[in-house]
Formats: C-alpha cells, structure tokens, sequence
C-alpha cells in the first residue's frame, strides 16, 4: 500500500519542527531519538514531529491523502489505514533528512508498506 504526503503539508510540519526542536524532542516507546518524524497510524495515518511543545499546543500534522480523516469517507481511509499501518494504532521514528529535503525541493513523499517493512521516496515534480 502507498500513501502520499503533499509537499505544501510537509513544508509547513518542517517549519513547525524546525521551531520545536530547540525546545527537546520527545521519546518514542520510553527512547530517545533525537530530533525527527513519526509516521503515526491512528485516526487515519499521519507525519508529526517529535520536537516538544507547549501544554495544550495541538500537533501540527501531515495526514496521507489515501488515509485523511477530514477529506475521506471513514471507510475509505479506514480501509487505506489498515491496508497500510494495519489495525492497531503505533508510530515509528523516521530520521528528519528525506522530509526536510523533500519539503525544501518542492516535493512529496511517498511510503510504500509491505508486511514488514516501509520504504520512502521523494517525488520529484
């Protein structure tokens, strides 16, 4: 299953990172990571940033838009959450570079997810 991040979202997410970070990241699981992203998988499948923020600041995300909650049918992105994250909710930790550079270049990102394994790829315009 491939899910597809627009760049105009990841743009924003980066900036919104960028500013967060200085602050400390947050852990993964009880681990430290350092500064990057999470693809979570909850109520559709999303880019956040670890980068801490302030008591009641809502998370900047960056939903796929195979699986968006605000733009799809429950059962559409439903279908795409569990074709591609599966039906538990998680998150996995993705070291900051390829969003950065795809969201700086002007392109999108795509993350191709097999039973075991996700790979990403900028999108060239």
């Amino acid at each position: 299953m491939k899910l597809t991040f627009a760049n105009a979202d990841l743009v924003r997410l980066v900036a919104d990172a960028t500013e967060k970070w200085p602050n400390g990241c947050m852990p993964l699981w009880d681990e430290e990571t350092g500064a990057g992203f999470w693809i979570v998988g909850d109520q559709g499948v999303y880019l956040m940033h670890n980068g801490n923020r302030p008591e009641g600041d809502k998370a900047v995300v960056a939903y796929a838009r195979e699986c968006n909650p605000d733009t799809l049918s429950f059962d559409e992105w439903w279908q795409s959450k569990r074709a591609s994250f599966g039906g538990d909710d998680g998150a996995d930790f993705i070291e900051p570079e390829a969003i950065i550079n795809a969201a700086s270049e002007g392109c999108d990102v795509e993350m191709l997810f097999s039973d075991d394994s996700m790979t990403i790829t900028v999108v060239r315009p």
